[in-house]
């Protein structure tokens, strides 16, 4: 798997996705930098979520899980707005916009 086969399959579950509050996914980290060491590396995606949703815990927990059913691969789901410096920095340069 590499960036693009994953950006590919966010954009298949688009649909699904912006029902479940996304409105806009990034890929970041190694698979967005092209750097996964292995096909097993976990795939870290930031979430713009729509402003009128208010997602639980248990909400993001689900949300996590379906995306790695989606992926075959880890997940590590992160909500844009919960992100400190200097992460949210790293991932401003980096991040690959999926839809």
């Amino acid at each position: 798997m590499d960036r693009s086969s994953i950006i590919a399959k966010l954009r298949e579950h688009e649909g699904e996705l912006k029902a479940a509050g996304i409105e806009h996914p990034f890929l970041h980290g190694s698979y967005a930098r092209g750097t996964a060491v292995h096909e097993m590396s976990d795939v870290h995606v930031i979430a713009e979520f729509a402003p009128e949703r208010r997602l639980s815990l248990l909400d993001m927990v689900a949300l996590e899980n379906r995306l790695a059913e989606m992926l075959g691969v880890r997940v590590d789901l992160s909500p844009a707005k919960g992100l400190k410096e200097p992460v949210a920095a790293k991932a401003s340069r980096e991040a690959v916009l999926a839809f």
